[in-house]
């Protein structure tokens, strides 16, 4: 099999991205829908807030208690529609693209062909072309479009939690940036290299299976059947020790996310409440900051999720390039 090329996450990144430029218009509405129907889901909760500052008989920006209930089934109802519109507009883009990508690829096969693939292995060149490549549907559908969203959506949640106090506008952003930045961060270090492996003990299992399927009269005539199915298990046990490995890392990875976002909703109270306390801001400064901040960890909780989950992706977005970057052993 090829030596895979080792190539950092934000090469792999770079070489993947160019390929939106024909769906950029579409990833545009579907960023917009997406941060639309995240500020519908906050505002659910945080019109909740407005409500009960009416029925305390405290200033609120909503006139009655019904109104502010009738916004929320509005938000209710067009959170569902912005969030099923923005799914479908950025899987479009991804199975469009993965449909480009697998046309790339057949290309450069013909361009390498035949020199190079006689010295491949055709479980592990199946592999690429069919699992790997799908794979990527995680980084077209589920990275790029939520990493902008949840950009634009803590930016315009901050100022708006800020204008109450800049203390608890700081405080926001750094939540935030702990759940959606440092987390994945520190979750694909601790991951290192074991979504490449896994994907390359994948190929090579594959390759492994079908050299023995076209190899069956031989190992009969030669009796190896019993060597074959025990090294078929051994690899079968290692790749299961990986994933096994990996769905630890991302067990451990929800966990501290949920403790994490529980730690700051905790510090956005004590801090509020200190400041009411202190007489510096009212009460409804210390409810409506509060509760904006335990409903809006929607768009950081999904960037903290892909800390794990994007290992496979980037293991498999390298094994795909190595095909596309590859120069044919001998020129025309």
């Amino acid at each position: 099999m090829n030596k895979t090329t080792k190539r950092s996450k934000a090469a792999i990144v770079a070489s993947l991205i160019t390929l939106v430029r024909p769906m950029l218009p579409i990833m545009f509405c579907a960023i917009l829908m997406g941060v639309a129907g995240y500020f519908c889901a906050t505002f659910i909760t945080i019109f909740g807030g407005f409500a009960i500052l009416g029925a305390a008989g405290l200033p609120t920006p909503v006139a009655t208690a019904g109104n502010a209930f009738a916004c929320m089934l509005v938000f209710a109802l067009l959170r569902g529609v912005l969030r099923y519109a923005e799914q479908a507009s950025n899987h479009f883009i991804a199975f469009k693209l993965l449909a480009l990508i697998r046309d790339k690829v057949f290309r450069a096969l013909r361009r390498l062909a035949p020199a190079k693939l006689e010295g491949r292995d055709k479980g592990d060149l199946i592999s690429v072309i069919t699992s790997d490549i799908e794979l990527l549907e995680v980084f077209y559908a589920h990275t790029i479009s939520p990493a902008a969203i949840a950009a634009l959506f803590t930016l315009i949640l901050c100022l708006f939690i800020g204008h109450y106090h800049w203390a608890l506008g700081l405080l926001a952003l750094a939540a935030y940036a702990v759940v959606g930045l440092v987390i994945p961060i520190v979750t694909s270090r601790r991951s290192g290299g074991l979504g490449l492996r896994f994907r390359n003990e994948s190929g090579a299992l594959s390759a492994f299976l079908l050299d023995s399927l076209r190899g069956l009269p031989e190992i009969q005539q030669y009796g190896r059947g019993e060597d074959r199915l025990a090294e078929l298990n051994r690899r079968t046990d290692s790749l299961a020790a990986d994933e096994s490995a990996m769905k630890k890392v991302t067990g451990e990875n929800q966990a501290i996310t949920g403790f994490t976002i529980l730690f700051f909703d905790l510090c956005m109270l004590g801090l509020s409440a200190l400041l009411y306390v202190q007489g510096r801001i009212p009460f409804a400064a210390t409810l409506i900051p509060t509760m904006a901040l335990m409903s809006s960890f929607g768009p950081a909780v999904a960037l903290a999720n892909l800390g794990a989950t994007l290992q496979n992706t980037f293991a498999a977005g390298n094994r795909v390039l190595d095909i596309l970057e590859e120069e044919p052993s001998v020129a025309d």
